[in-house]
């Protein structure tokens, strides 16, 4: 598929990135169903591949010594899209401000529905120093900013409380040499791997509809385990709050609903 390609759409052809995809089994479970995991793996792909068209993703590792990583992402999931389907993935910058860069996703099957739909916040660091930094100014001014919408225009200021440990459902998983990336911590999708197994082991619904993350100082390679902590926030018991913790800290929070 050629960067920028759509069909139907009014937005600028450089405004958005458009993915043409098929669900792999690789990236579903027991019931054929992309897992929690796979859906947030389609929408890091994208936003890579539209990122490095400006030398600004991964690309930028290796030419400037700089790096996104993922801050907080906000996801409504209206269906597990199931083995082999057809997807059509959409992802747009809606904005870099300072050291932010604001991303927005739709994921549609073949009937033109939307199944997916996400907002994420990604900071801009220094790989050297692993320090927090402006986005270039030629960067920022280049890239293309979408105007199709934001799904979660208060992503960033969402109150996303981790649970109180001493009364939540733990659970603790292994951690995998698989599960690290090129920057040498957990990838931000292996959390949601965490999660989605501390959900069954739980007894709870393996599937949410509704994923709200924010990630805190990274796990890093070699950390041979990580603990998930839920907890209802309402005498329903949903939706769940739910922390991972690994080495005593709290590493990533928010809600499942």
């Amino acid at each position: 598929m050629e960067p920028g390609f759509k069909s139907g759409c009014t937005v600028p052809m450089a405004e958005k990135w458009i993915l043409e995809t098929a669900v792999a089994f690789g990236d579903v479970d027991r019931d054929n169903v992309l897992t929690l995991c796979g859906v947030f793996k389609l929408l890091q792909e994208a936003a890579i591949a539209h990122a490095n068209e400006y030398d600004t993703g991964t690309d930028a590792m290796l030419t400037r010594g700089e790096s996104w990583v993922l801050n907080r992402m906000a996801v409504e999931i209206v269906r597990y899209p199931r083995y082999g389907e057809a997807l059509r993935l959409e992802t747009w910058s809606s904005g870099i401000r300072g050291f932010k860069g604001y991303r927005d996703f739709r994921v549609f099957d073949g009937a033109g529905q939307v199944v997916i739909a996400g907002s994420s916040l990604w900071i801009y660091v220094s790989v050297r120093t692993k320090s927090i930094i402006r986005v270039p100014r030629e960067v920022a001014e280049k890239f293309p900013v979408g105007t199709d919408g934001v799904f979660c225009p208060d992503l960033e200021s969402l109150e996303l409380a981790a649970p109180d440990p001493a009364t939540a459902h733990a659970c603790t998983i292994s951690l995998r040499y698989s599960d690290v990336d090129a920057n040498l911590h957990l990838n931000n999708t292996a959390y949601l791997d965490l999660l989605q197994s501390a959900l069954a082991s739980a007894g709870h619904p393996p599937r949410p509809r509704s994923v709200r993350i924010k990630y805190g100082k990274g796990i890093a390679a070699g950390t041979p385990g990580a603990e998930v902590h839920l907890a209802p926030t309402s005498a329903a018991g949903l939706p769940h709050a739910f922390s991972i913790v690994a080495a005593g800290d709290v590493r990533a929070q928010g809600d499942v609903l």
